[in-house]
Parts: C-alpha cells; sequence; structure tokens
C-alpha cells in the first residue's frame, strides 16, 4: 500500500489510530515493538501492521529491529507546526528594519480563511506624513493586490484555478485588471522575477510590492510594502531589493526555529 492509497481508504478510525500511534512514539524514545503497540491501543496486530506499514512507507516512522520510531518526515512537520506558531512574532525585528530602511509601512500577510482574500497580519508603520493606511486584520481581494498576487502564484495549482474559476473580478479602480488571463500572466510575472508589484491595483494612488515568505512546508506568507507611487518611483529598484531581502530574511529565520526544533 503507498501512502496515496493508505490516504484513500482512511477512514476516521483509522485515522485517529494513526494519531495515536505517533502521539505514543513520540511519547517513548525508544520507540515501540508491534506488539507494545496493539496492547496499548487494544487492537489487533494484523491491525495495526497495516497502519504502521503505511506510516513507515510515507516516512513518517522508521521500522529498525523490530522496533518503530518516528521517521525523519514527522519531526519535519512538527517542526513547521512549530516555526508557525512562531509566526509572525519572529519576523517582527525584521519588518521593523524594512520599514526603518524604507522609511515606508511594511506588512506581513497570510491567507484569510475562506481562501479568496489576505488578512494582514503583522505591520512596522512607516513615520511619513503620508503613507499606506492599513491595520492589522484587514483583508484585501487577492487578484488587485501585491500581496494577494504573491500568494496565489506560488499557492497549489489546483487552489488557483479554483480560485480563478470562481471569482467575481470586480473594477476596485480604473487600472484593476479583472480578466482572468491577465491575472495568470501577472502570476506568472510574479514567479519568474520573485516578487509581485502593483500600481493603482486597488488603491489609486499606492504601489505595493510583495515577495514570499517560506518556512519547511512551503509558502507561509508575504511581506508587503505599501508606497505612495510618486516616492516609488524614485527609489523603486531598491525598495524591491529591500523587500525581496526581507522575505528571504524571514523565511531564513523560521528554517532556524525549524532546525533547531528538531535537533
Amino acid at each position: 500500500m503507498n501512502e496515496k492509497q493508505a490516504t484513500h481508504h482512511a477512514t476516521p478510525r483509522s485515522a485517529d489510530r494513526l494519531l495515536a500511534i505517533l502521539e505514543m512514539l513520540a511519547e517513548d524514545e525508544r520507540g515501540c515493538t508491534l506488539a507494545a503497540l496493539s496492547k496499548r491501543m487494544g487492537t489487533p496486530k494484523s491491525s495495526v501492521l497495516n497502519l504502521m506499514r503505511a506510516l513507515t512507507q510515507a516516512g513518517y516512522v522508521d521500522h529498525v529491529e523490530g522496533v518503530y520510531r518516528l521517521g525523519g518526515r514527522a519531526f519535519r512537520l512538527a517542526s513547521a507546526i512549530v516555526a508557525r506558531r512562531r509566526f509572525p512574532e519572529a519576523a517582527l525585528p525584521i519588518l521593523r528594519r524594512l520599514a526603518e530602511t524604507t522609511s515606508e509601512t511594511a506588512m506581513i500577510c497570510e491567507m484569510a480563511p475562506g481562501g479568496d482574500e489576505f488578512v494582514y497580519i503583522a505591520k512596522a508603520e512607516s513615520t511619513q506624513a503620508l503613507r499606506f493606511a492599513a491595520t492589522v486584520g484587514d483583508r484585501r481581494p487577492l487578484y488587485a493586490t501585491a500581496g494577494g498576487l504573491v500568494l496565489l502564484a506560488y499557492l497549489p495549482k489546483r487552489f488557483v484555478d479554483d480560485y480563478l474559476s470562481r471569482t467575481t473580478f470586480s473594477k476596485l479602480t480604473p487600472y484593476t485588471k479583472t480578466k482572468r488571463a491577465d491575472i495568470e500572466t501577472m502570476l506568472q510575472e510574479v514567479r519568474e522575477r520573485g516578487y509581485a508589484l502593483t500600481t493603482a491595483g486597488s488603491t489609486l494612488g499606492l504601489t505595493g510590492i510583495a515577495a514570499p515568505i517560506f518556512g519547511t512546508g512551503g509558502l507561509v506568507g508575504g511581506v508587503v510594502l505599501g508606497i505612495p507611487t510618486e516616492r516609488y518611483q524614485l527609489h523603486s529598484q531598491e525598495l524591491i531589493a529591500e523587500t525581496c531581502a526581507a522575505a528571504r530574511d524571514i523565511s531564513e529565520v523560521l528554517g532556524q526555529i525549524s532546525q533547531t526544533q528538531s535537533v
């Protein structure tokens, strides 16, 4: 049975058993034999053996000399969860540095529940009188913003295709792109250059730059820099470079947290 087959045939009861096995192995550094797992679960050995085979083939469990222990994939999952819980707090020093270096408002965004918008989850504000005005908790559409485009560009293709198929694209400004083909072109450009850039896509007079943040489990969120367009035009390359560097630095921090938790 391969991992796909194991997932296909899983039932709520077998899923509970799989989680119970992982919890037992996490509690015992020496590992457990099949007989010990069967006894503790009150489940026949034959049933437990099928579950162990699936977990072993998927890399969540190692089986050496009759003893089962947590495998590398289980530790990577645990590390990703720990790093995710430390996000965005661990990123705040880098976000503040970005805001200070550029004198612009810097934000961190992630997908909002529902999958149609993103939400700002952290902010370091510009001290300039004319600045990007946004608040932690604000939601924005994916298709018309730099933050949304950078998330869409790195999300699974199946999700993106579904989003593009079911979403009604409204003109938020005269410059908002509302044709699916145009949005797909923008997403491809984001993947090629590594950042998203929009001018007046959702707000007149505003340019947004966004770069992706990755953790050990893949895309985590994005760094967004909001700039009045006149100021952006004066320092465009520097602002893009600083935003991308901040996103890379945050991704590195999240990776370091995961590695520390894995040791």
